[in-house]
């Protein structure tokens, strides 16, 4: 009997030891505070399952990569945060574009700049005919950054051209998340190797010697050609974003156009994005630094089009919800509408007290989201539409988009801001993965978004409270189950 006692005590000795270990180690992290009660939840009451997770998808590769960002030599979103600036100083604005730009530029380094032109792709079609006729006409550089890449038509036809444009001379660097090419065979990529281009992967997904990054992926999706034509928005490389493929469906989706000195904020973030994939600092090598050098030199356009910022976001970046704050700030400044388009909206707090504020305070709020049978995720669609019931009791108008999948990410607020990129409005955008997004200071480009939306809006259902009060109990538990995840998603 008294070992019996004594093993007793010594597994309570250990599980105490063990949960405060645990505590200690999540309380570190300075996770938000229903994050980081979902992992005290996890590690503690499903131990092996929890540590597994853990391990899958903690933030060791996040701090690695805090740690070799702050030994670089060179940032290029700093070293460049200096040129080409807006000439107009930052008093004369009028609030609330003021307190945008500061607020952009204080927490990502986002200069505020002029483009030569800006057009909205909203046909995925044209917009990967624009995408394709710029690569085949290179001539200097292609610079790519892709979440997905698909070994289907597309894809296959994207690497052809960039084979072309690669033995002809032009400099060719694509970077690809590796946990959204997991399906993607290497050898397609090799084959621009092959032809002189350089590839790099971003995110260790497979075992090796370094901490996985599962969890925090590269969802940019960034093209830019000759240092002065880019592209941003929602579209990766696959079939199944023309609407073709297996399973094939509509789809929308918006990619947006950029030429002039504006292209700059892309390409400092792509050469961030690209140093990042190394494992060791590369700052020096000679290829990289005459990029930057080129890039330091480059002559003005003096660019006269719309104001706009590029700015980024990343878990290992100083201010890490840099695209959430502006997102939240721009929503709380609107007077008269705000429109907002999103596959997947799961809100952290602040994001859902800003929607309900600004329906409250009698402003025209607006989401348009996909039919939840149409959506690719569903559990993120089911924790999106468990806030409904709240948004609209405060008077937000919800709407399902029916013909297929609405990819399309973007915001605009009153005549004056919008807001084009990668970053869903949910908290994987916001405080996991790396995002960049385009805001737009310009009435032009912002009305004809709200045309894009307009369009949309003319083929949704919109969702009401009368609708929502008929939900099945199994519905409704699923709604809240994965509304418990969300931190986790």
């Amino acid at each position: 009997m008294p070992e019996v006692f004594t093993e007793l005590w010594f597994i309570q000795l250990v599980t105490v030891l063990y949960v405060i270990g645990i505590t200690a180690l999540v309380l570190l992290e300075r996770r938000r505070p229903s994050a980081a009660l979902a992992w005290l939840l996890a590690l503690i009451f499903l131990p092996l399952f929890g540590l597994c997770l853990y391990f899958l998808l903690g933030r060791a590769g996040v701090r690695r990569r805090r740690r070799l960002r702050a030994r670089r030599s060179v940032n290029p979103t700093d070293v460049t945060r200096g040129l080409l600036p807006l000439e107009t100083p930052l008093e004369e604005l009028d609030q609330p574009l003021r307190g945008l730009v500061a607020l952009a530029l204080n927490s990502s380094a986002a200069p505020l700049r002029r483009a030569d032109s800006v057009d909205l792709l909203a046909d995925p079609a044209h917009a990967f005919a624009a995408m394709e006729a710029a690569i085949a006409g290179a001539k200097q550089q292609i610079h790519i950054a892709m979440y997905i890449w698909r070994d289907d038509d597309t894809g296959r036809r994207w690497i052809d051209l960039l084979c072309e444009r690669a033995r002809a001379g032009v400099e060719v660097r694509l970077l690809y998340d590796e946990f959204g090419c997991l399906g993607t065979p290497r050898e397609l990529f090799e084959r621009v190797v092959t032809a002189g281009g350089q590839v790099l992967t971003f995110g260790a997904v497979r075992l090796r010697y370094r901490p996985l990054m599962i969890n925090f992926r590269n969802h940019r999706k960034i093209v830019i050609v000759d240092g002065d034509l880019g592209f941003t928005g929602g579209l990766n490389v696959g079939d199944e974003y023309l609407g073709r493929g297996l399973g094939a469906r509509p789809w929308s989706d918006l990619q947006v156009r950029i030429t002039g000195d504006a292209v700059l904020g892309l390409q400092a973030i792509f050469l961030e994005d690209w140093l990042a994939a190394h494992s060791d600092d590369h700052a020096e090598d000679p290829a990289f630094a005459r990029q930057l050098a080129d890039l330091l030199a480059r002559p003005p356009r003096h660019s006269c089009g719309p104001m706009l910022q590029i700015v980024p976001s990343g878990p290992d970046l100083p201010f890490i919800d840099a695209i959430a704050a502006q997102f939240t700030a721009a929503i709380a400044s609107a007077q008269e509408r705000c429109w907002i388009a999103t596959p997947y909206f799961v809100p952290d707090e602040p994001l859902s007290l800003a929607l309900k504020t600004a329906a409250l305070r009698g402003c025209d709020l607006r989401l348009l989201v996909p039919l939840p049978r149409n959506n690719d995720s569903t559990l993120v669609s089911l924790a999106g539409a468990s806030y409904y019931d709240e948004l609209l009791a405060a008077g937000c108008r919800i709407y399902e988009y029916l013909p297929g999948m609405l990819h399309a990410k973007y915001l605009l607020v009153d005549d004056r801001v919008a807001a084009i990129g990668s970053a869903n409005m949910d908290v994987r955008s916001f405080y996991l993965n790396y995002e960049v997004t385009a805001l737009f200071y310009d009435r032009r480009l912002t009305l004809d978004l709200a045309g894009v939306f307009t369009k949309e809006l003319a083929q949704a259902l919109e969702v009401r409270p009368e609708t929502r009060k008929q939900l099945t109990l199994p519905r409704r538990l699923g709604e809240g189950f994965a509304r418990l995840l969300s931190p986790l998603l």
